[in-house]
Order: C-alpha cells, then sequence, then structure tokens
C-alpha cells in the first residue's frame, strides 16, 4: 500500500467537512472518504451534516438504508473497495469522521467479538437506565474486573458495551480486543482536529437549530414513518430520539432542541479524551484550517 493514505479526525463540529472543501479546491485529485457510522444512511443528510452529494469527490455519504443495521464491519469491505479504486486511478484517498470504532477498526483492525443480541442490548440498557452512575460502573466491575482503571464512571457508553460483551460471551471486552484481526492498511498520516471547547460547543449549539431550519423534522417524520426498529442505529442519530419526542407531544420544540444539543455537547466531551489517549503518534491540532497548508500528498 501506498503511504499517502490520509485520515482526518476529531470530535463532532471540529471543522472536517470544511477542511475537505478546501482540499479539494485546492488538491483536485482527492478522493473523500466517510468513516462516519451514521453519514451512510441515505435518509438522514441534514440532521448527520453529510456534505452536498458530489459523487466525483464524495465516497461512502448515504447510500445505506436506514432499515439496515450497517456494521463497521461491512464498512471496512466498502472502504477498501473506495481505498484502491482511488490508488488504481491516481488519486489520494482522504478518510474522514469522527466515529471512533470505526476509526479504530481501520488503524488498529477489527475487533472479533461476536454479534450481540438484542435482548441482551435491551436488557444493559434498561440497567443503564434504572442505575445511577455508581450502581452501573460497580455492576459491570462485578462482571468484568479487567474494567479496572480502563473504563471509568462517567463512559457510559463504553460501560455499557463491556457489559454487554460479558453478558453475551462470557469474556471480558479486553480479552476480545488483544485478538483483532490485521488492519486493513499500515501506511498512513492521521491528522486528528481538537479545537478550543467553547468553539465546538457554540458550533453545536448553532448547527442543530440551522438542522432544524432546513428540514431535520420532515427527514425524522420520514424515519417514523418507516415503521423502524428502534434498535437500529440510524434512529440513534444525534437529534434523533429527541424530535421523535417532539412529534410523539413529549417535548416541546425547544425542549427537544436544547436536548439534543445537551446530549451532542457531552458525546463531544467524550470524544476529547477518547482522541487524545486512543493515537498517540497523530498530529493534533486545534483548528482545520492548519491543515490546508500542510503538504499531504
Amino acid at each position: 500500500m501506498r503511504d499517502n493514505l490520509v485520515i482526518i479526525t476529531g470530535i463532532t463540529a471540529s471543522g472536517k467537512s470544511e477542511l475537505c472543501d478546501s482540499l479539494i479546491e485546492k488538491y483536485g485529485n482527492v478522493d473523500i472518504i466517510n468513516c462516519d457510522s451514521k453519514q451512510v444512511y441515505r435518509e438522514i443528510p441534514i440532521i448527520t451534516a453529510q456534505p452536498p452529494r458530489q459523487e466525483k469527490f464524495y465516497k461512502l455519504y448515504g447510500y445505506v438504508s436506514a432499515r439496515e443495521n450497517y456494521s463497521v464491519g461491512l464498512w471496512l469491505e466498502d472502504l477498501k473497495r473506495e481505498v484502491n479504486s482511488a490508488l488504481e486511478n491516481s488519486r489520494t484517498p482522504i478518510i474522514t469522521g469522527g466515529s471512533g470504532l470505526y476509526i479504530s477498526s481501520l488503524t488498529k483492525g477489527l475487533s472479533s467479538i461476536p454479534q450481540i443480541s438484542q435482548e441482551v442490548r435491551q436488557n444493559v440498557s434498561e440497567l443503564r437506565k434504572s442505575l445511577s452512575k455508581e450502581e452501573f460502573h460497580k455492576l459491570v466491575l462485578s462482571k468484568d474486573s479487567k474494567i479496572q482503571g480502563k473504563i471509568f464512571m462517567n463512559d457510559l457508553h463504553r460501560l455499557s458495551r463491556a457489559l454487554e460483551v460479558i453478558t453475551e460471551t462470557g469474556k471480558s471486552i479486553f480479552v476480545w480486543q488483544e485478538n483483532r484481526q490485521p488492519p486493513l492498511f499500515n501506511n498512513f498520516k492521521i491528522y486528528t482536529i481538537l479545537p478550543k471547547r467553547e468553539d465546538v460547543y457554540q458550533k453545536i449549539n448553532s448547527r442543530f437549530i440551522k438542522m432544524v431550519e432546513n428540514g431535520a423534522i420532515d427527514e425524522v417524520e420520514k424515519l417514523l414513518s418507516m415503521n423502524l426498529a428502534p434498535h437500529l442505529p440510524a434512529m440513534k442519530a444525534h437529534g434523533v430520539p429527541e424530535i421523535i419526542k417532539y412529534l410523539k407531544g413529549e417535548l416541546n420544540l425547544d425542549e427537544a432542541i436544547q436536548i439534543a444539543q445537551t446530549n451532542t455537547r457531552h458525546y463531544a466531551k467524550r470524544q476529547y479524551t477518547w482522541f487524545k489517549n486512543q493515537f498517540p503518534n497523530a498530529e493534533v491540532i486545534d483548528c482545520a484550517n492548519e491543515l490546508t497548508g500542510i503538504e499531504m500528498f
């Protein structure tokens, strides 16, 4: 594999899309390949902040039905095809997005964890809702002692995942992660965009309002009309659960917007910690504009 595989990642609303637009304008011979787990879904381009569809430059955006339980394994297969196509046509593949599992699987290899049953997922979800953070952390620790010092009380997403895996398989998630498949590509340069938190939080707030103004509610109405199972990934995209509650009369619009903004800010906060710890060899910058002058090709 050639050395010019570029990964641009970072927290939500950090400016990844704007940067890619600048790189297209500057270099031209690039393919922007998506590694955001929600931007693959066709029916929700607005609420997932997908770039405008330009097939010439943008790959793996909005091409999967919301009815599908799309997975990181399927994405890796699609990614390999797009990267090879770019290189065969003398174009530089730029892989961009903020989904930690996708990026980790790309750079470190895919974990061999078996599929988790819907029953186990539902049981873990109910436990997380019914227990305090302290109680939930204590429960997971009692089931899987290997999380000690590795997954902390506030990281409810990773705690839930650890409990799902130990419940489904009888083995710690860390045991499974030690037995990864080799990564698809070995040669890449990775950039992580981590702007000032206040700037990101402000952008998250204003961006969600713009999404609502531009038709995000219509998108969610269409999802509801499809009678999709609530566990499907598209139904969990940021803002979708809150707008569903609004459409069902459980929240007014202002409440839905505020809760969605808050939840997305909390997600961004977790991403800060995750990206700083996961990619020690990445070049970390605090502004996407800093990359436009770097000769990546």
